[in-house]
């Protein structure tokens, strides 16, 4: 591919997981999904169909769950709707395009992503203090910096999120993708607790600490009670373990309410009754619940394995499970999607993603599918970490454009 091209695919790849990833609502609405990403999710295909129509894992397993998804809608037609499934459709393409660009372009060096991970933070930290400050000098309100309602929560904030809990997820996902991706430049195994407080990596570690113990929101603390498992290893587990007990220990007496939800969803969950957790956290309950009906799903049933049609969850409220809407075997599609193109089986990440911190295919959740992208980056350049050109430095490209224009200019003279 043409260097030019390649600049263009890195920068408009740079633009979307960075305009993706936040969320101004007063251009896309209160649900999270306006014009804005509309438009950029066409242009993603659009670029997509010009310079990567190429097959891929994502392409390959993309085409099928679509495919799947529709026949399985098929079985339903008084539930079909066109929004949802276009939607979908909208969603799977620009994953399958911004995959391409990630992974058969080759778009990003690791050093370049890292440097993503650094300035969605840092604009995240910067937007969270300035709505802290609004917030103690007596000011709820503000559109401009992405203020639009009184969550009443002390310094709690959402920053460029739609909401708190999306704030959380986000940070996560992006400070364990700089945590991995740093790991695997220095290639040397994980990081220490020291390390993460020291060097480079000291002001982003704080800056995220601060960012979740003060947005207000119980995920915030339940994103960080399983980013502390990184810190668990085959040589340390026999004292990490009773470190984190104390930990956790410490955090259920300190009666700070988000922290209060946060361990008491734990111990609700840990009962595995759907019932308990929805009487503990109603809000949480909503992103449990599902996970624990499905235990005790029908699987002698027709509509357990094909799906009951669109929104059915909606329709069974507190009773619904994974896979009303299209069934089991789109939900394993879903996790095949997953696994191949997002998440290696036997990682942090992958706690990440089943219980519903860390993105991924299977809904149309704008940031599920963001923050999936982000983790196909991690995905890339960890089996990518022994390759030399992936810590190519922005310095031997400009020396590539160089070579270009002078070989083209050399052309056109003669």
């Amino acid at each position: 591919m043409p260097y030019t091209t390649n600049v263009r695919l890195r920068l408009f790849t740079t633009f979307f997981l960075i305009y993706f990833n936040i969320t101004y609502i007063p251009i896309e609405g209160h649900v999270g999904f306006g014009i804005g990403r509309i438009i950029i999710c066409s242009i993603s295909i659009a670029f997509m169909l010009t310079y990567s129509l190429k097959l891929s894992k994502a392409m390959i397993i993309g085409i099928i769950y679509l495919l799947y998804q529709y026949l399985s809608a098929g079985f339903h037609p008084e539930s079909w709707r066109w929004s949802t499934l276009l939607f979908s459709t909208a969603f799977v393409l620009s994953y399958i395009s911004i995959y391409n660009f990630i992974v058969i372009e080759k778009v990003f060096s690791i050093e370049y992503f890292l440097k993503i991970c650094k300035w969605v933070m840092m604009a995240y930290f910067v937007v969270c203090i300035v709505q802290q400050a609004l917030i103690v000098i007596g000011i709820a309100y503000l559109p401009l910096v992405n203020m639009m309602l009184p969550l009443g929560r002390g310094l709690g904030c959402q920053s460029l999120a739609l909401e708190p809990s999306h704030f959380a997820r986000i940070m996560l996902v992006f400070y364990y993708a700089y945590i991995k991706c740093s790991e695997y430049i220095r290639g040397e195994g994980p990081f220490t607790l020291n390390e993460l407080f020291s060097g480079e990596h000291k002001w982003i570690t704080i800056r995220f600490l601060w960012m979740m113990l003060t947005m207000g929101s119980g995920t915030a603390f339940i994103c960080l009670i399983f980013i502390s498992l990184y810190f668990v290893r085959k040589h340390n587990w026999y004292y990490m373990i009773p470190i984190l007990a104390i930990c956790y220990s410490l955090i259920q007496a300190s009666g700070i309410e988000a922290l209060d939800r946060a361990t008491s969803t734990i111990e609700a969950t840990r009962t595995l009754d759907a019932e308990t957790v929805r009487e503990t956290d109603s809000s949480a309950s909503a992103r449990i619940t599902p996970i624990l009906n499905s235990l005790n799903a029908d699987f002698t049933s027709f509509d357990t394995w094909f799906g009951k049609g669109i929104d059915a969850g909606l329709a069974m409220g507190l009773n619904r499970t994974m896979f009303d809407d299209y069934g089991v075997i789109f939900y394993i599609i879903t996790l095949i999607f997953n696994f191949s193109c997002a998440y290696n089986i036997f990682s942090l990440g992958t706690i990440l993603m089943f219980i519903g911190i860390g993105g991924g295919s299977g809904g149309n959740i704008y940031y599920a599918w963001a923050l999936m992208m982000i983790m196909t980056c991690v995905k890339y350049f960890y089996e990518n970490r022994y390759n030399p050109d992936i810590y190519e430095e922005e310095e031997d490209n400009d020396e590539k454009e160089c070579e270009e224009i002078a070989i083209n200019t050399k052309s056109t003279n003669a």
